[in-house]
């Protein structure tokens, strides 16, 4: 065999097995991250007590607090509580919120890793079972039948007789 050719064909093998630059960007975006510039941060949600919604222009990740922070879904409002020092200021997975009371502050809860989820898991998030309003599907009686009637009462137990 041609040593050229060959060495065409090998490198022809390293090309195809090596993901693409796009491929690999892809991935990067799907793996969790410790920090976020507060200054990329647009708007948080509160979904409950342990997990809060952070937007960041087009991209949201999801943060699940690591433990329950007792009334941040009460009062859906908080504060960050960041290190500093560092050239930019950024909140962390080794940071933490402070829950903001009508009365004042309420419970301090340390922050998770910031992972990015997709717009169906956000709508998921937003409208799904995290939510205090639940909705359970019932099928409606068609316009030609009529509706079921209603279950009789049950009549009321006898009382006994006095002895």
């Amino acid at each position: 065999m041609n040593a050229k050719f060959f060495l065409a064909l090998l490198g022809g093998a390293v090309t195809l097995s090596l993901p693409s630059a796009a491929q690999e960007a892809k991935e990067a975006d799907d793996e969790p991250l410790r920090c976020l510039s507060m200054s990329s941060i647009r708007s948080t949600k509160v979904i409950d007590d342990s997990t809060v919604l952070f937007y960041q222009g087009r991209r949201v990740f999801v943060n699940r607090l690591d433990r329950e922070c007792l009334g941040l879904t009460r009062s859906g409002t908080f504060t960050y509580k960041v290190q500093s020092g560092a050239r930019y200021v950024r909140l962390c997975d080794s940071d933490s919120i402070t829950v903001l009371e009508t009365g004042g502050r309420g419970f301090n809860c340390g922050l998770g890793l910031f992972e990015p989820i997709s717009a169906e898991e956000v709508e998921s998030f937003v409208s799904g079972p995290n939510n205090a309003i639940v909705t359970t599907p019932v099928e409606l009686p068609k316009d030609d039948e009529p509706a079921a009637p209603a279950a009789e009462p049950a009549p009321p137990a006898a009382e006994p007789a006095p002895p």
